[in-house]
């Protein structure tokens, strides 16, 4: 039995986006436990326009902001971009194209939680991230 805690960041080498094949970092925002549970996540950008938000959450645009050093591999302002969620399986964190990262804290995981917009993601994925936090 595999476990993947939620806040574990991870960087997708072969994501895909408009534009073909390019790496992507993400923050799941739920657990799993066995090979086929899913984990939703959510893509981190770098932020350029910190003019038009603040650090934290940012609702109304549907992003929360981390500063600098939050995790090992972020360099500048980033943005979670909490209206794009996406899941992956438990089985694929194991494929070379993935490249498990640091892990946010409690605190951290919470916030952005609480930040999401429950009615702008799928009912499925609300379920999920919302079970991993009554753990």
């Amino acid at each position: 039995m595999a476990t993947f805690e939620k806040g574990q960041t991870f960087l997708d080498l072969g994501a895909i986006n408009f534009y073909g094949e390019k790496g992507k970092y993400f923050i799941a925002l739920s657990d799993a436990e066995y090979d086929d549970d899913l984990i939703v996540c959510f893509v981190m950008n770098t932020e350029k326009r910190m003019d038009k938000c603040h650090l934290h959450c940012n609702r109304e645009l549907q992003k929360f902001i981390i500063k600098p050093n939050t995790f090992s591999f972020i360099k500048d302002y980033t943005a979670i971009m909490l209206i794009l969620p996406c899941c992956y399986y438990l089985k694929e964190m194991y494929e070379p194209r993935i490249r498990l990262l640091d892990i946010a804290d409690e605190t951290l995981c919470r916030q952005i939680k609480n930040c999401i917009d429950w009615n702008e993601i799928p009912p499925k994925f609300k379920f999920l991230i919302k079970q991993s936090f009554k753990k």
